[in-house]
């Protein structure tokens, strides 16, 4: 491969001509045959180079590789069977370099590079609006908000991923290919001068709308606080004048309360509302700070190009391996997919009742009425089963603990399957059938209750249990060995062979988190009703985090009292209707890390968060076996790229942290 030299690369937004806009970001334009001094003289010009500052956000959020490193080898989720980063969640991950879309591709090359290059163009934006003599100050000003923010926001993913990398606060203009990496605290210190820096400049931008703005800078600034805290520790920031001696924790309960007090977001009674496609659109969704929008003209949001190049000297494309699809399907979220199981394509038993739809004027025909029934409103919303991400026991087992309290089981589980109004008592295989066509109990089937329902279930549904009986979805009922079952069922209860299928196992047949469903039917420019990526928009920041974010401050603080208060708003929000969802009791970490996955599953923090409360290791050992035996404390830093190793001629080790040095266990 050709341009080895990611970070060095001189990277502006002339390489960005295929980036593009989405709702209001301004539409990029890639003005060729310009220099850059004429370019970002002219109003427009600079304009699109703000707005490129945004594009790489919509690499990582609502992106199967980027939850690949954000949520696989946490204590939330297994691989299913065709997970495409199994080598995350098995710590079997390595170096090496894949730019194809490979059976098993961690991206982290990728990541790297475009982290890099979003860094370069925020810089390239802070040198040359100030220069601008046709934008208004006030335009100005934002601006400079704007690219402060996003340089933060990228490092704070890259400091999370590899520890010490380069900050860099200037675009780079020539190759070299010398690099040095700056420490955590240094990177820390620098992220936060950034924020502060943002919102000075961003003080009267407080309208929420999918650019940056005030709320937004506080809200980050206290997620930075708290990882800093629990990651370096609680008076860890040295370097930055503003935080030398202060109590990182006390500061991000301040930025916590000051968002909470704003006024930015405010709790639906709902939560499920939280996550209709309706409220999607992260500037009206009301628990939402601020996000990265998707347009519904799938066009729009496509990626860039990358800088590295084939053999050939043709650009690589992030669309293939981030997102999985190609450059004609389009951009956009594929968050819709990840958490899917086969339930239409399982086997066949249910294929006369059962089918995934691919128009939303698709029928079926009742087998006894003979009546022609539409489906494809009812089928549409399961999505299609991709099988990329299995719920642990661990997180299986603490919905249903909070199953009778609780608004956010039914908001975020699917556990049942109905089938379209009209084929009642007409499959085949269940003749009893009347709604339900497939259900995923929380129960043991050896358990009295598990005998109860799987006799119920006979000629009604097909019937999955937790564990035991014909179609167990995990290997054991203890969460530190439990794994999804991958072998075909050995119990023929029905005498007709009707199970004797592989796809009917644990990885591929599992209880999905649906939060994250599609339940419109229609886009744009994209006719499948159950389609390969949507316009999703992301929700990076929202009220409920920060409310999270205060309480573990306080427990860290304050003591348990104030932290238990604290969640306990929390909690009577998402509390059913007339039920006690409180907590009692003391709070410890374990309590916050229990309620970040209910409140947070699948949404590309977890594994972050196991890293910097330095839990990582015993919560894998203790919910995830297929990483428990590989785990080690090494693994709570990625590898840097193998590609980016062989680029640089200053290589040290980490004993000599000068120079650029591979993590330690790579």
């Amino acid at each position: 491969m050709k341009n080895k030299v990611y970070i060095t690369l001189v990277a502006t937004v002339f390489m960005l001509g295929t980036a593009t806009s989405c709702k209001d970001y301004l539409k990029e334009e890639n003005k060729v045959g310009q220099t850059a001094d004429l370019l970002y003289a002219t109003e427009t010009g600079v304009e699109n180079l703000v707005a490129s500052c945004y594009t790489y956000s919509r690499a990582w959020y609502g992106k199967e590789a980027a939850l690949g490193l954000s949520e696989m080898g946490s204590d939330l989720f297994y691989y299913g069977f065709d997970n495409k980063q199994k080598s995350l969640n098995s710590y079997k991950i390595t170096a090496e370099s894949l730019d194809a879309n490979v059976a098993d591709n961690p991206c982290l090359d990728q990541y790297w590079e475009a982290f890099f290059t979003a860094v370069n163009v925020c810089n390239t934006t802070l040198e040359y609006v100030p220069k601008n003599t046709l934008l208004s100050e006030a335009k100005k000003t934002q601006h400079m908000g704007e690219a402060h923010f996003l340089r933060a926001f990228y490092y704070w993913h890259m400091v999370n991923i590899w520890g010490p990398v380069p900050y860099y606060k200037e675009s780079i203009k020539t190759v070299t290919t010398d690099a040095y990496r700056d420490s955590e605290e240094s990177v820390y210190s620098n992220i936060l001068a950034d924020l502060d820096a943002a919102a000075k400049e961003l003080a009267t931008v407080t309208t929420k709308t999918s650019s940056v703005n005030l709320w937004a800078v506080r809200a980050f600034k206290a997620r930075v606080l708290l990882y800093a805290a629990s990651w370096l520790g609680e008076t860890s920031i040295t370097s930055n004048s503003a935080y030398a001696g202060q109590n990182l924790y006390t500061l991000a309960k301040t930025e916590a309360d000051a968002v909470i007090n704003s006024g930015i977001a405010t709790f639906y009674n709902k939560y499920s509302d939280v996550w209709t496609m309706t409220n999607e659109d992260v500037t009206k969704n009301s628990e939402s700070i601020w996000g990265i929008p998707y347009s519904p003209t799938l066009s729009l949001n496509v990626l860039p190009y990358r800088i590295k190049t084939d053999a050939t000297g043709a650009y690589l494309d992030y669309n293939n391996i981030i997102s999985r699809t190609g450059r004609s399907t389009g951009g956009g979220s594929a968050m819709l997919l990840m958490f899917v199981p086969k339930w239409s394509n399982a086997g066949s038993d249910l294929t006369d009742v059962f089918v995934r739809c691919t128009t939303i004027a698709q029928t079926l025909t009742n087998s006894v009425t003979k009546a022609v029934v539409t489906c494809g409103p009812t089928y549409s919303k399961y999505g299609r089963g991709f099988t990329r991400y299995v719920p642990t026991l661990y997180l299986v087992n603490l919905f249903n603990k909070n199953k009778a309290t609780d608004q956010r089981y039914d908001a975020t589980i699917r556990d049942a399957y109905t089938i379209a109004p009209g084929l009642e008592l007409s499959s085949k295989k269940y003749p009893l059938m009347m709604d339900t066509a497939l259900y995923f109990m929380s129960e043991d089937a050896n358990s009295a209750k598990g005998k109860a329902m799987v006799a119920r279930a006979t000629k009604r549904y097909r019937i999955h249990t937790l564990v035991g009986g014909a179609l167990p979805l995990y290997t054991s009922s203890d969460p530190a060995t439990a794994l999804p079952t991958t072998t075909m069922p050995t119990q023929d209860p029905y005498g007709d062979g009707r199970y004797k299928n592989v796809a009917y196992c644990g990885d591929q047949s599992f209880i999905a988190i649906k939060k994250f469903d599609d339940d419109v039917y229609t886009r744009s420019d994209n006719d499948k009703v159950t389609p390969e990526i949507y316009d999703r928009d992301v929700m990076v920041l929202r009220l409920a985090e920060i409310y999270l974010i205060k309480a573990e401050a306080e427990l860290k603080t304050t003591g348990s009292d104030a932290a238990l208060a604290t969640l306990n708003i929390l909690r009577a929000k998402r509390a059913i209707a007339g039920k006690d969802n409180l907590l009692k009791g003391t709070v410890d970490i374990n309590t916050i890390l229990d309620e970040r996955a209910l409140e947070l599953c699948g949404e590309q923090q977890r594994w972050f968060d196991l890293k910097r409360t330095k839990t990582l290791v015993r919560r894998v050992k203790a919910y995830n076996a297929q990483g428990a035996a590989s785990v080690q404390d090494f693994h709570m830093l990625r590898p840097i790229p193998q590609a980016q190793m062989d680029a640089v001629t200053n290589k040290t080790s980490a004993a000599d942290p000068k120079g650029f040095w591979q993590n330690p266990g790579y």
